[in-house]
């Protein structure tokens, strides 16, 4: 993920969120005046940077008035209610620090009205749960809806994220606006480069099936399912705050030489069925959608059938595949890589990548698929990702993503002959 070179101060993040804002087709009414954009976006930046308890600040402001939300909650946004102070506090940073363990990120927003005849105040909290997140990590239910209003999301020391209820408009790390990036789950060479493990795993289930269930469950099914389970688990990495770095390997990798010759690990496993918790849970979520599609008459599965579909048995899968996710972001805690295969197996983690290849440049994606691409010096990235260039130097095969403690990520890989890192941004 890159960004500009020099610091986005809160005028000119006004400024670029004002520009933004009106070319996504968001309300014009919703953005308020710009001495109000730059106290919230300022107020919201300097609460970043505090620690409550030791623990940093992590917070989502809701930008509106407590009517307003009220009758927003009201029209059908049965997930959402709001709890009214009986005295507003001041919109400063030491109130917002005061108040985001109240507030939970996942749970919680503090509620912020702008007036331009009155100091901005803090009048209360709105509850979401927890299902919002699926709506940025790819899951099944989206939770409550929000209204189109102004949202400032404080993820870690000045990493901001400010969006018209869910959708993201512009994202600032370590005082930076990122301005250049990709969502490498929509390229076509991350879909190729896991097909035949999706291919495999539908034919097995088709060979395990005892009975002939004419429907098809579609390979783009399977794909998004992966997704979510990654993009949950690097978007906890993130707010962690922590860094950390997600290795893929070919499936034969455990058969050869290369986890010898290329890691050490604090912690590995031993590899039986317990190391395939992905795999063995994506099995039983194909054979019950499968089940249910007959039941409904489809043809074929794919993935918005998966979405409206209510079922006892699915809403287990869904938690579990949650607490998956959860499970390998604290391995990706540790220091070091979480290195699966191509299946999700688990290897190992805390891995330090050895070999003594030295990489002396590598190119970053001008698109997508990485037609276009600018050559930069190896040199300028810090230690993890000069290990990651190696390991994806060495191991053509292998993916490596790096997220950086202040949340940056990149996807590095050997494409089209090249050493390529794509910089992710949602």
């Amino acid at each position: 993920m890159t960004h500009a070179g020099h610091s986005t101060y809160p005028v000119d993040l006004a400024a670029e969120l004002r520009v933004r804002w009106l070319a996504m087709g968001h309300p014009q009414a919703e953005l308020h005046e710009p001495p109000q954009l730059v106290d919230l976006l300022d107020t919201a930046y300097q609460a970043s940077l505090l620690r409550e308890e030791g623990e940093p600040v992590r917070c989502r402001l809701l930008v509106g008035s407590p009517e307003e939300i009220e009758q927003a909650a009201a029209n059908g946004s049965q997930g959402m209610f709001v709890l009214r102070f009986t005295e507003p506090l001041e919109f400063t940073p030491h109130e917002v620090r005061k108040l985001a363990a109240a507030a939970g990120f996942y749970r919680s927003m503090l509620g912020v009205q702008l007036d331009p005849h009155r100091q901005a105040h803090i009048w209360g909290i709105v509850g979401t749960g927890t299902r919002w997140v699926n709506r940025v990590e790819g899951g099944r239910f989206f939770g409550a809806p929000l209204p189109p209003k102004l949202v400032v999301q404080a993820l870690g020391p000045g990493h901001l994220i400010v969006a018209c209820g869910y959708d993201r408009v512009l994202e600032t790390a370590a005082g930076h606006l990122l301005t250049e990036g990709f969502d490498p789950f929509h390229s076509q060479w991350l879909h190729n480069k896991f097909e035949s493990v999706r291919s495999a795993l539908i034919s097995e289930i088709d060979r395990q099936s005892q009975t002939t269930i004419p429907i098809q469950v579609c390979d783009s099914f399977v794909k998004r399912m992966a997704q979510s389970v990654v993009r949950r688990m690097l978007s906890l990495i993130r707010t962690r705050g922590h860094g950390g770095m997600l290795v893929y390997l070919p499936k034969e990798a455990l058969d050869s030489e290369i986890i010898d010759n290329w890691f050490r690990f604090r912690v590995t496993f031993n590899q039986d069925d317990s190391t395939m918790r992905f795999r063995n849970l994506m099995c039983k979520l194909i054979r019950r959608v499968r089940e249910i599609g007959v039941e409904q008459g489809l043809e074929k599965i794919e993935w918005e059938h998966y979405q409206q579909m209510q079922d006892s048995q699915l809403s287990s899968l869904d938690e579990a595949f949650i607490e998956l996710a959860h499970f390998m972001a604290d391995l990706m805690s540790v220091d070091g890589a979480l290195v699966l295969d191509h299946s999700f197996r688990v290897i190992g983690f805390g891995g330090e990548i050895l070999g003594t290849s030295h990489v002396t440049h590598i190119h970053r994606a001008l698109d997508l698929e990485a037609y276009q691409t600018v050559r930069e010096p190896a040199a300028s990235s810090g230690t993890r990702h000069r290990s990651a260039y190696r390991l994806a130097s060495g191991q053509k095969d292998a993916l490596v993503v790096v997220i950086s403690q202040d949340g940056a990520i990149r996807f590095v890989s050997h494409h089209n002959d090249k050493l390529t890192y794509w910089p992710y941004l949602p």
